[in-house]
């Protein structure tokens, strides 16, 4: 970013001091993550012209190898925060500031909100765009065992129409990659994110706020069959992959049926599929590592754990995959649980990161909370 010492943007209501990086919506301090800040600063500092994704992208991430779905985030934070009339998106070209900013030097700025008071209540759920549907029929790939139908139609699916995000994820990028990161985060709808959906049955996607959180920031995934998001990778994303260590991280809870995290790179150099799963049976709960699906779910770990019910304050699973031993291990809140894990070969259909619910058992419907999905290679 350029020297800005002593230098204060004004569009009222809002003004930014981006030495300090704070923003304020006249005398409440809003709150951003750094990322947020700097894609905000971009547009300031353009002072209502146009910026094209890709100098965003190169601004914002410039050690870094990522694709639209981040930058799209950033900015559906953005208007979440600031008012959707704030940042216009010129199509086929960028977005822009619609408001005037002017520059004056840095004053004192006030004292942040006071915190939520202790026993305040929650807000109520605020629904998105999750009625919307995704164009895709689903093939059943192999046959399932009846028991185990419903639970392992998620795992079996096959997309017959795949949408390859990842081809717009390049742009200003045409350099070596460094870095690779995917993610969603918080309560934003994933399709302003990059991902595509895919669900065979009524669903349901509510954004959650918990109390003295700013924002919205678990995203609650309903269904009575199963609800996905996936987001596929390009062969150059692939490539470095494979020849890197890499995390599959998932900050999530299942209140019914199963919740479901994994990284497909389909049949690309004879790769592996990995998930991580968690499982309610009955009052216990579970998390497990897909060895098999069909015809009959076989499972490389399964490790009971309460926390994977924790939909209030979701725990951190994370596989930490090392390319030289080509193995992941499970880490549960940064302990290690589980290692040795190789993945497995069945139904592998080129669908990149992938999350979402799924009926299991007897569970009459899949519901569970995601605050954060992410996969990096580094």
């Amino acid at each position: 970013m350029n020297d800005l010492h002593g230098t204060t943007f004004v569009f009222p209501p809002f003004r930014m001091d981006p030495n300090r990086r704070l923003l304020f919506c006249e005398e409440r301090l809003l709150s951003l993550t750094p990322k947020e800040f700097d894609t905000l600063l971009v547009l300031v500092e353009a002072a209502g012209a146009v910026v094209n994704k890709e100098m965003l992208i190169a601004r914002v991430w410039p050690d870094s190898y990522v694709g639209d779905g981040s930058l799209a985030r950033n900015i559906s934070v953005l208007r979440k925060s600031m008012g959707a009339e704030v940042i216009e998106t010129v199509p086929r070209r960028g977005y822009r500031l619609t408001v005037p900013v002017t520059q004056a030097l840095a004053a004192s700025a006030p004292a942040a909100s006071d915190p939520p008071e202790a026993g305040q209540v929650e807000p109520p759920p605020v629904k998105t765009a999750g009625s919307r549907w995704g164009s895709l029929r689903l093939r059943i790939g192999l046959a399932v065992a009846a028991t185990f139908v419903v639970g392992a139609i998620i795992f079996a699916g096959r997309y017959s129409v795949v949408r390859r995000a990842s081809a717009g994820s390049e742009a200003g990028h045409s350099g070596p990659i460094h870095s690779l990161v995917i993610e969603k985060v918080g309560g934003v709808d994933p399709l302003d994110e990059g991902f595509t959906m895919f669900t065979l049955a009524p669903h349901e996607e509510t954004s959650l706020q918990s109390p003295g959180h700013f924002g919205y920031d678990r995203l609650r995934l309903a269904s009575t069959d199963q609800f996905l998001f996936y987001r596929t990778l390009s062969d150059a994303e692939k490539d470095f992959a494979f020849s890197h260590d890499w995390k599959l991280t998932c900050v999530c809870a299942v209140n019914q049926g199963a919740v479901v995290a994994m990284i497909d790179f389909g049949r690309y150099k004879g790769a592996m599929r990995f998930d991580i799963v968690l499982l309610q049976e009955g009052d216990r709960y579970f998390v497990a590592l897909t060895k098999q699906i069909s015809p009959d779910f076989q499972w490389e770990q399964k490790l009971e754990f309460a926390g994977v019910a924790d939909v209030v304050n979701p725990h951190t699973y994370e596989l930490r995959y090392d390319h030289l031993r080509q193995a992941a291990s499970l880490w549960i809140d940064g302990n290690e649980a589980a290692s040795g894990y190789r993945g497995h070969r069945q139904f592998r259909e080129n669908t990149g990161l992938n999350f979402g619910t799924v009926r299991y058992l007897a569970s009459a419907q899949a519901e569970g909370v995601f605050r954060t999905v992410r996969f990096e290679a580094y």
